[in-house]
């Protein structure tokens, strides 16, 4: 019983809603976006480590499929970095809504994807978008990872 409300008491210290910023095409943002172990920007992301996400949108419209994109960017440079091929098909990772998405559908979107950067101490901005069969964002966001060494 103690262990039991002790989970409960200490998992929302490690998966809480993370603010976030618009990307410059205007997209919708997430309802929600959770990292594991980040309550705040920047978020704390160790090379060769997870990063370990859950978004939560709705639909603005239907589509067969979604592609899934994370760009890296150190200032205005974007990092060269693709998500791993078999990642890129976001539908292969909904918790809740299926292809194809209908308008006003309720979507969790999970990714796990190991951090991989050439150097550590730096202040990146991460760039996730999911995009229709047209290549037309369905949603887009922007935040901050400081990156650490592993």
């Amino acid at each position: 019983m103690l262990k039991a409300v002790l989970i409960a008491v200490y998992l929302p210290s490690l998966i809480y809603g993370i603010a976030v910023r618009p990307c410059a095409n205007n997209a919708p943002v997430p309802q929600e976006v959770r990292v594991v172990g980040c309550t705040a920007e920047p978020c704390t992301v160790q090379i060769g480590g997870l990063v370990d996400m859950d978004l939560d949108f709705v639909a603005p419209r239907a589509t067969n499929g979604m592609r899934a994109t994370l760009d890296i960017f150190l200032g205005t440079f974007r990092v060269p970095y693709d998500l791993p091929v078999e990642q890129q098909n976001a539908c292969n990772f909904l918790k809740d809504g299926n292809c194809p998405l209908t308008p006003g559908e309720f979507v969790n979107y999970h990714l796990s994807t190991p951090a991989a950067a050439p150097f550590a101490g730096i202040t990146v901005d991460l760039q996730l978008q999911l995009a229709d069969d047209n290549g037309q964002a369905l949603i887009c966001f922007r935040s901050s990872a400081r990156i650490v060494s592993g």
